[in-house]
């Protein structure tokens, strides 16, 4: 049996539209019941559900065999895994947003506060990071920050609180990871997996 780490939210409805659209119900719909609790089982396969972060934490430990993430959360911290294959799920980027006619930004607050450093750092410019848990949105409403560094989908959001785009910082997409060992030591039924799939033929 192979364990594959699964993030919830978002990326994990994108993940069973993709099933979906290859027909996969065995899987598709086990992930959709509503009884389903921290794990279910399909077959040869136990999907684990975690939050984005903890993916790729399971992943490096040995307790899940793959996982399924978004390059977000790998782009933001350090961890230890084999980088399988980019999806074809899960599009949306990061952006500096903030109030119209900010002329230079000197206060800047994310969630994702590494990746906000290197984009800054790489534009030569200056700035202080306040680390937000979420909501960044409110930051330059409420004056805390000049501007937000934050994931973008369709832009609604930041339309809703009055922001714009000021510039695009980095793609984001669903990724497939393994941990070292285990793609190996089960690799048959890992490529199995990934070959019904479709990430591999």
């Amino acid at each position: 049996m192979i364990t594959v780490a699964l993030s919830k939210g978002r990326l994990f409805d994108d993940f069973i539209k993709y099933l979906e659209e290859k027909n996969l119900d065995i899987y598709s719909g086990v992930l959709k019941e509503k009884s389903r609790t921290l794990y279910t089982t399909s077959g040869n396969v136990r999907f684990i559900f975690a939050k984005g972060p903890d993916v790729p934490v399971y992943v490096e430990r040995g307790v899940a065999d793959i996982g399924i993430v978004g390059s977000d959360i790998l782009e933001e911290d350090s961890f230890s895994y084999l980088n399988v294959s980019e999806l074809s799920f899960g599009q949306c980027h990061f952006a500096l947003a903030g109030p119209p006619n900010i002329e230079r930004f000197v206060t800047i607050a994310s969630k994702y506060i590494n990746i906000a450093r290197k984009f800054f750092n790489d534009e030569q410019q200056a700035i202080s990071l306040i680390h937000l848990n979420g909501s960044v949105e409110l930051a330059p409403i409420l004056g805390l920050a000049d501007g937000i560094v934050d994931i973008v989908q369709t832009g609604s959001t930041l339309r809703d609180n009055g922001l714009i785009e000021y510039q695009k910082i980095l793609d984001v997409q669903a990724r497939l990871i393994a941990n070292k060992q285990t793609f190996y030591t089960k690799e048959d039924d890992i490529y199995e997996f990934l070959s019904e799939i479709g990430v591999i033929e």
